[in-house]
């Protein structure tokens, strides 16, 4: 009977512990997705930040990347192109966003890098919890997607938590 007793008290405590532990959100790995006008916005719920310094990322935007190792990427259907944004944070706060293009040659059958830009870069906004950036997509011509971009204010930013809204 002690043991049975035993038992229900520990298991008791490690639901407790289990539930005081804050949830992170988007740690269930699924991507948020928005489809419009035939392209496709597929970005990471905890986006990992790359790098830390701006000479590190123009360096590194200008030649191809590993496939699918962008957190946010944009597939066009017409022309057909992949755009893969890679993130940057640096100490002052500010995120800088860059982007590696690859368009589809059909000789080729597959895409080959086009170009690497810095495409954005936004100072963050006053918020009490850490850094917030509000980054617009344009999807298509109907919509714009708002991406809340949130990290803690520390430096360097290793991660960032991402959400949607969508403006038709």
């Amino acid at each position: 009977m002690r043991w049975w007793i035993l038992g229900a008290i520990v298991s008791l405590i490690a639901v407790a512990d289990a539930e005081s532990q804050p949830r992170q959100p988007g740690v269930n790995g699924v991507p948020i997705r928005v489809r419009s006008g035939g392209n496709e916005l597929v970005v990471e719920r905890e986006a990992p930040v790359a790098y830390a310094r701006l000479d590190q990322l123009v360096v590194d935007i200008a030649r191809p990347a590993e496939p699918g190792a962008a957190p946010i990427r944009i597939v066009r259907a017409a022309p057909q192109q992949l755009i893969d944004y890679v993130l940057c944070v640096t100490r002052d706060g500010t995120l800088v966003i860059g982007a590696r293009i690859e368009t589809f040659d059909p000789g080729e059958r597959r895409y080959v890098f086009t170009k690497g830009e810095i495409v954005r870069s936004y100072r963050p906004l006053d918020a009490p919890e850490g850094w917030l950036w509000l980054v617009e997509v344009v999807l298509s011509r109907e919509m714009i997607v708002t991406l809340e971009v949130r990290a803690p204010a520390s430096w360097p930013a290793e991660s960032v938590t991402v959400t949607a809204n969508h403006l038709p």
